[in-house]
């Protein structure tokens, strides 16, 4: 199976693969899209919502398939008291009574 060009680059980011080594496996789609997401930010890309971040993005999603216990547990080992603002808080959460 081959990875599309967008799965390719979100992995070729977080290990740090380069466009150049993607051209030299013939993967110049993911190349350029990946040389796109490495240029500068232009004025209409940066107008409007936050550009999102795929490794904050997969840690986000993760963080939300913990129980709330773990969550606070993840939160307190990098230093955070609270979850992020956009992040809703879980009915279960609301009803803990605090300790």
């Amino acid at each position: 199976m081959i990875a599309p060009d967008e799965t390719l680059v979100d992995m070729a980011q977080v290990v740090g693969v380069t466009s150049d080594q993607l051209r030299e496996a013939g993967r110049e789609t993911a190349a350029d899209l990946l040389d796109e997401l490495a240029a500068p930010p232009t004025h209409a890309s940066t107008s409007g919502e936050p550009a999102s971040n795929p490794q904050v993005e997969a840690i986000a999603a993760l963080l939300a398939t913990l129980p709330p216990e773990a969550q606070d547990e993840v939160l307190r080992r990098i230093g955070r008291a609270t979850p992020p603002p956009a992040q809703e808080e879980a009915p279960a959460r609301r009803h803990r009574r605090a300790g």
